[in-house]
């Protein structure tokens, strides 16, 4: 599933083949490769952090029926009451820069957007395509940041109007969770672990993978209602709160003993 969704989007965007290759392991050795895909099949139980996992699995020819979603979570602390609310649209993105992560389809639709002028675009890659960052390089009111360490990566999510990582395959996508608990909305898709979050709207917003004039429609909107909007803020961080690490072991624990 994983493959087919990426081999599709390399057909149309063809400057991402390179990291299509490195993302699916065309050259890994194939028995390792086999290995990794039939791991599921000695399995008595499957525990999937995303509804969107479990449906790989299956499609995969897994038992539905053993395949349990326990999404991840987040504790959130009193630390930042005081939520950073500032005028200007600012976007980020947080993350490996490679196909599976749609940071083309972002860079793509944010040249696209009827933005304020002063909007910024930030992206947070340790790594980055060099495809995808020649792109980047071409596209206005963009910045590239080489990695960051915890505490600035928080103080980010805090000035943030919005994340957005609108990725193809994405097993849960940890990321999500982290700026929502800093009172940052996010913006995603629903190969992810989005779904199983807390829906749509409030401070959660889903495009349809690698559909570009949907994120533009979204990316517009929200730089027009979000800025300055101290209720957005707060919402992510209630929605956070909802998804303590204790609920995801609590999960776990039921998961086993039932099983």
């Amino acid at each position: 599933m994983e493959r087919r969704i990426l081999q599709e989007d390399s057909i149309k965007y063809p400057f991402v083949r390179h990291s299509f290759e490195e993302e699916t392991g065309e050259h890994v050795n194939d028995d390792l490769k086999q290995r990794g895909r039939d791991s599921w099949m000695h399995a008595d139980l499957v525990l999937c952090a995303s509804s969107f996992t479990r449906r790989s699995l299956v499609e995969a020819g897994a038992d539905a029926s053993l395949c349990k979603v326990i999404p991840y979570g987040i504790d959130v602390t009193n630390e930042n009451t005081d939520l950073a609310i500032s005028d200007r649209f600012d976007a980020l993105f947080v993350g490996a820069g490679a196909q599976r992560k749609g940071l083309h389809h972002l860079l793509l639709a944010w040249q696209k957007s009827a933005l304020p002028a002063n909007s910024i675009l930030t992206l947070v890659c340790r790594a980055i395509d060099p495809e995808i960052e020649t792109l980047a390089k071409q596209i206005s009111n963009v910045r590239l940041i080489r990695g960051l360490d915890p505490d600035q990566l928080k103080n980010l999510f805090k000035i943030s109007t919005i994340l957005v990582m609108p990725s193809l395959v994405e097993g849960f996508g940890q990321v999500y969770l982290e700026a929502l608990a800093q009172g940052c909305p996010v913006l995603g898709t629903a190969n992810t672990g989005l779904p199983d979050l807390c829906g749509y709207g409030r401070a959660i917003w889903q495009v349809e993978p690698g559909q570009i004039d949907q994120m533009v429609s979204v990316l517009e909107t929200v730089s027009r209602t979000l800025p300055g909007n101290p209720k957005v803020r707060g919402d992510a961080r209630a929605c956070a709160a909802q998804w303590p690490w204790a609920r995801f072991r609590c999960g776990i624990r039921s998961a086993l003993k039932n099983n």
